[in-house]
């Protein structure tokens, strides 16, 4: 080879001979480090999944995409977050009976020691609405130890399906969705909501064990998504919820 060939024109320079390519060398790293290379790859193969299918701007080994990751690890933490309300005692608890005053048929008003019904109602709807959006994101995985995730999840909701239906709770042939009946459960005896819902060893606890578990695969399967980084490396584009918001 020819020590005196001129290699400038891989860099878009003009200069010769060895001080001219260490210069447009330097020039160059500086241009990965402060993120120019990385928008004109962007600018050349296009936005998006035109992008992040690219091979130079992707060296991704995870099967699923950004927002089923991101998704699922966020309704994943809502519905810990939904179970935790459910099931804490003590003075901030759902299941503490209070002076409950309702109208008779007569007119006549009646004050007794009941739980508040419309209170348990709300934070088992959003336990319901949780459940139902984990199912939904969770099913879009191509991950193993995602879906392996979610049939536990699954397989825990159906051991309890007898105790849910005769709370007003079913589960749906199709899809394995939730589905509550506001006033069949408003009729059911509290206590045996109290059961379901309430405590550490109770269906609410477990299904958040679950989700958690869950929520920890699709976190496993982030930390195999790399993208090309303005710093000129492959790092981890995934964090818990900014990443989910972006896309909104």
């Amino acid at each position: 080879m020819n020590i005196n060939t001129d290699f400038s024109f891989l860099f878009g320079g003009t200069s010769t001979g060895s001080s001219g390519l260490n210069s447009n060398m330097l020039a160059d790293y500086a241009s990965i480090k402060n993120g120019t290379y990385l928008k004109l790859m962007k600018a050349y193969y296009g936005k998006n999944e035109a992008s992040r299918s690219n091979p130079l701007l992707s060296n991704s080994a995870s099967k699923d995409s950004n927002q089923t990751i991101a998704t699922t690890q966020s309704d994943a933490k809502d519905l810990e977050n939904s179970a935790e309300k459910l099931t804490t005692k003590g003075s901030k608890t759902l299941f503490k009976k209070k002076e409950i005053t309702t109208k008779k048929e007569d007119g006549t008003e009646e004050t007794v020691m009941d739980y508040d019904k419309d209170a348990i109602y709300k934070g088992v709807k959003a336990f319901v609405d949780d459940y139902n959006s984990l199912i939904e994101s969770a099913s879009k995985s191509n991950s193993d130890k995602v879906l392996r995730q979610t049939v536990n999840l699954a397989k825990t909701t159906k051991a309890y399906s007898k105790l849910l239906e005769k709370v007003g709770i079913s589960i749906e042939k199709n899809g394995g969705k939730l589905t509550i009946d506001e006033t069949k459960f408003k009729d059911s005896d509290m206590n045996s909501v109290k059961n379901l819902f309430n405590g550490n060893n109770s269906y609410a606890a477990q299904a958040a064990s679950k989700a958690s578990s869950l929520g920890n695969a699709a976190a496993s399967e982030a930390s195999k998504a790399k993208t090309y980084n303005t710093y000129g490396g492959y790092g981890n584009t995934y964090s818990s919820g900014s990443i989910y918001s972006s896309y909104f």
